[in-house]
């Protein structure tokens, strides 16, 4: 082996995550120990000279080897975090989650990505989605790709317990919540905005249709949109006002936009900015007595006549 080949292959050897002593050279290629550091001296003047600042070459006195340290943007603790997020959220299909996390692992050192296997191993192989197997990642870039473009959208979409339809939409929005990936799209036949379940869509192509125009005022602004609602799917704002006994932290953490009217030290009196929608109402009924709505009327009646009709449920 030339010496030139022999500089790679230790070079390789390192990026993969061995770590290699002057002894272990010199016994495998062939070598003295004084080739051996010369070998290491210019692979680490080539990091030095090529101004690669994320690795080098470190020295390891307690087992007198050399081993390749990358400096990436997460360290071992951050991939860990990330991997777990991953893991709970089930969001993805097993095949794109794997990627992902080869991925991320493959940015640490062999023992890390050892330490992080040993903690995620189990969770990693018991993984289930929730809903299809269909792949979410191209899905997700390719709509990301038309809002930047802003690109009209043929969608054949299957809502639950419904045929496919064809929707032609301008898409706005693209979001996660809850466990899903979520595209808002303003609708040409229904002149307003729209939210899809991007698992639910059973295919993507591009319209030719003109694009809308759309008034300033009704232009979509995902940030503000956002912090007020408790769900992914669009509803009128409306203003609420409710007492909230207990940890005030559960109210105020899930409405951003919110004003408090008075508060004690387990008791809170708040008027919040939001959307009518299916999950406000779910989120007033699953806090209980911890809750008491005070406005508007109308919400306050269809939250009685939820109660009742749950009451009538046990009743039977």
């Amino acid at each position: 082996m030339k010496p030139q080949e022999r500089l790679l292959t230790i070079f390789f050897r390192l990026q993969a995550g061995e770590r290699l002593s002057k002894a272990q050279l010199s016994d495998e290629y062939g070598i003295d120990n004084r080739t051996a550091q010369r070998y290491m001296s210019t692979l680490k003047n080539f990091l030095q000279d090529q101004r690669i600042s994320n690795t080098e070459i470190k020295f390891d006195t307690s087992d007198n080897t050399y081993r390749l340290i990358a400096k990436t943007t997460f360290n071992k603790k951050d991939i860990l975090v990330i991997s777990k997020i991953l893991l709970e959220n089930h969001a993805l299909n097993k095949s794109e989650l794997n990627s992902l996390l080869d991925g991320l692992l493959s940015l640490l050192s062999r023992e890390e990505k050892k330490e992080i296997e040993a903690i995620i191993g189990s969770e990693r192989f018991n993984y289930k989605s929730l809903t299809n197997d269909k792949d979410r990642i191209d899905t997700i870039w390719f709509l990301s790709e038309a809002i930047r473009r802003e690109q009209m959208l043929e969608i054949e979409y299957k809502a639950p317990l419904k045929d496919v339809k064809s929707h032609i939409v301008f898409p706005v929005s693209l979001y996660y919540d809850a466990h899903y990936f979520y595209l808002v799209a303003y609708h040409l036949k229904h002149d307003n905005y729209i939210t899809f379940r991007v698992d639910r869509m059973e295919s993507l192509s591009e319209s030719h249709v003109k694009k809308p125009q759309i008034s300033y005022g009704r232009k979509y602004r995902d940030g503000e949109v956002r912090n007020q609602k408790v769900d992914a799917f669009e509803g009128r704002k409306i203003d609420v006002t409710l007492i909230y006994k207990g940890n005030t932290e559960i109210v105020l953490d899930q409405f951003p936009e919110r004003e408090i009217l008075s508060e004690n030290h387990d008791e809170i009196k708040v008027k919040i900015k939001t959307q009518d929608t299916p999950g406000l109402k779910r989120w007033i009924l699953g806090q209980g007595e911890a809750v008491t709505l005070l406005s508007p009327s109308k919400l306050i009646e269809e939250i009685q006549e939820s109660l009742e009709n749950t009451l009538r449920n046990y009743k039977k």
